[in-house]
């Protein structure tokens, strides 16, 4: 057998390699220029293309240019003016930086590049076909550079046969664009297309002028974000609940500037969205991360838009909190925003669990007792024993949160942050502006079909589901009690029974801490069933077993469903995980456990809450509004549905034809 023999490849093989990693369509040829106009200090870009970028890129900007006895360097592999030493890849400020981009995009078209800078009184204009330098010249231009690309992958028919349809091509390239008007104001952007203007919007004073220009009427669909903590800091628009979509018409992150497409960011967003969101929508965003720099590792993907963080787990957690805190301040201003109390609360952050109708819908197991349908809608309607916050001073509670949080935030990497430990000194950590009581004044209309209650309240009618209602109060008290620790307990003469066996009840018997802080006192007996010695006293004895059972699935689901035989736990566990698949996109292994409490609460809220059908009268709803005032949210049910609508008596008026 012949000996086969190791060579070098050439100098442009090696680029048409190259490009491969770097460019993959005209949307990646498209990114690298914008953003080097931008590293550029450019304040007008103007992006020509013809059939979607396949025959014609062309990038003119106003930026400082190169010089012309650097020009052709800057056609070299790793020729960068960004770094000298690797440390600088820990502080990276700029888009570019490996200086790969120019060379690979020369090798696989007919690429031209001219620029002059201010300091010199000509340009020079250099062209490249396929990676060999055919000719350059010296010309008369304005400052700036022109990079022109004609004819992509014309010299690599096989990546040439991968590209898309023009409408699809022109898409990416769009949306990329759209994202840098929305992250640079301050420059102008005009996108022609087969000599046609898209779009032209021009340089604004600051993001909010360029939100406007680029969303119109629609801005108003949307709620401001801006939190920060110690040098993070999320900035942006956040769409409202209202403006969900199954798919959303704007959903743009960026992490220190810079266009991403990243999963922890994306998952950050739509964890902020939970017990927001009905199962299926997202709202749309727009959405700035800075963290330091060092924190971030741009050279994760030679496109640059996949990136990865210091500790992943921690920004997520951020994110979701800064969305979520701006978005229910602004869907129900009138309640209790949870502001800096859901950052050291940390498991009161609602999570989208519109897959568990599913599984409360299923059959319990075979020791679930049925629901008794003389329901006591009185005893539900009592608020809980001494679950109220304090928010006028501090407690032990709040300063044990902190540091609960500062856990969270692993290793070392908590310094970058963590404010200043002095701003906690004689200060309550939980603080909550001051609410009107707006049901106060509220005027009981009556009910409809059993199921909406009718109120007039501050010239408007209000629907409200009552169920929803009922369901996201109990929620929330059953929240705060578990956070004060304070969960009020019933204690049984006889303990209730819960048949099981030894797998399945070791698996749940590792979590008895967590099962207590539920307000379960439990006992593993020796044929494999489970004991209940007391439980939560918001329930009902008879809801016990039922929702034990759900408690009992969820764990199970958490750690793994285990080789053991039919059980219906297993079954119901099965189902669990196949909704945390589909609606969260995680393995139950993954969830974090204030969303384990989440589903837990969620479970108990849902099963106690008044049902649709019951009847209610003025006396038991007024309860009901006197509890809403003292809960921190609930303009929506922990599933995400919308608990209120309200009609003003100008849209009442409309209906018929009065104005």
């Amino acid at each position: 057998m012949q000996l086969l023999e190791i060579k070098k490849l050439p100098e442009h093989l090696i680029n048409q390699i190259k490009a491969g990693e770097v460019v993959e369509r005209p949307y990646n040829v498209v990114k690298e220029l914008v953003e080097n106009a931008v590293d550029a200090k450019a304040s007008q870009l103007h992006i020509e293309l013809l059939d979607g970028g396949k025959q014609l890129i062309r990038i003119t900007d106003n930026g400082i240019g190169i010089a012309s006895s650097q020009l052709f360097t800057a056609l070299e592999r790793h020729a960068t003016s960004k770094i000298n030493k690797f440390e600088d890849l820990e502080k990276l400020a700029s888009f570019g930086f490996r200086g790969e981009a120019l060379p690979s995009i020369a090798s696989i078209c007919h690429f031209t590049i001219k620029s002059r800078p201010a300091s010199q009184e000509v340009g020079k204009e250099i062209h490249i076909q396929y990676g060999k330098k055919s000719s350059e010249k010296d010309l008369s231009m304005p400052c700036g550079t022109v990079v022109q690309i004609k004819d992509l992958f014309s010299n690599v028919p096989v990546r040439l046969k991968f590209l898309k349809s023009t409408a699809t091509e022109f898409t990416h390239i769009h949306d990329f664009l759209t994202a840098m008007a929305f992250a640079n104001p301050h420059i102008s952007f005009r996108f022609s297309h087969n000599g046609r203007d898209v779009f032209f919007y021009h340089a604004k004073k600051n993001l909010n002028e360029r939100f406007i220009e680029i969303v119109g009427l629609d801005s108003k669909e949307y709620t401001e974000v801006n939190y920060s903590r110690g040098t993070f800091k999320i900035t942006g628009f956040a769409g409202l609940p209202s403006a969900a979509k199954t798919t959303p018409s704007y959903f743009i992150t960026f992490v220190n500037g810079r266009y991403v497409k990243d999963k922890i960011v994306r998952s950050g967003i739509l964890q902020g969205y939970q017990g927001l969101l009905t199962k299926g929508l997202i709202s749309p965003a727009l959405i700035f991360t800075e963290v330091d720099p060092s924190w971030v590792d741009v050279n994760a993907h030679p496109s640059k838009t996949e990136i990865r963080f210091y500790d992943a787990s921690s920004i997520q957690e951020l994110v979701s909190i800064g969305i979520q805190n701006a978005v229910k301040e602004s869907v129900h201003k009138y309640s209790k925003p949870n502001l800096e109390s859901n950052v050291l609360k940390n498991e009161d952050e609602p999570k989208r669990n519109s897959f568990e109708n599913n599984c409360f819908s299923h059959s319990p197991s075979k020791f679930s007792q049925p629901e008794i349908k003389n329901f006591n809608i009185k005893e539900s309607f009592k608020a809980p024993i001494n679950v109220k916050q304090e928010i006028n001073s501090p407690t032990k509670y709040s300063y044990e949160k902190k540091e609960n949080i500062i856990q969270q935030i692993k290793g070392n990497a908590v310094a970058k942050l963590k404010t200043d430990e002095k701003t906690y000194e004689n200060k309550p950590l939980i603080i909550l502006p001051q609410k009107e009581n707006i049901f106060q004044s509220a005027k009981f209309l009556g009910q409809f079909a059993n199921c909406y209650i009718l109120l007039e309240i501050q010239n408007e009618m209000w629907i409200v589901d009552q169920h929803a209602f009922h369901e996201r109060i109990l929620f929330e008290e059953i929240m705060q009690s578990h956070l004060s620790h304070k969960v009020p307990k019933q204690d049984l003469i006889s303990p209730i029974i819960i048949p099981s066996n030894e797998i399945l009840t070791s698996i749940v018997l590792e979590q008895k801490e967590k099962i207590f802080s539920l307000g379960f006192d439990i006992e593993g007996l020796k044929n494999g069933s489970i004991a209940i010695h007391a439980f939560p006293s918001f329930l009902t004895t008879q809801k016990v077993p039922q929702i034990f059972d759900e408690i009992m699935a969820r764990i199970i689901a958490i750690n793994g469903l285990p080789q053991s035989e039919p059980h219906p736990l297993i079954e119901k566990a099965n189902l669990v995980t196949i909704g945390i698949q589909e609606e969260l996109s995680l393995q139950p292994s993954q969830i974090k456990e204030q969303d384990i409490y989440h589903l837990l609460f969620a479970t108990m809220a849902c099963h106690n809450a008044v049902r649709a059908g019951d009847p209610l009268n003025e006396e038991l709803v007024k309860r009901l509004l006197a509890r809403a005032n003292d809960v921190d949210f609930y303009a929506h049910c922990p599933h995400g549905r919308p608990v209120i609508r309200k009609f003003t008596n100008k849209d009442i008026s409309a209906w018929f034809q009065r104005i």
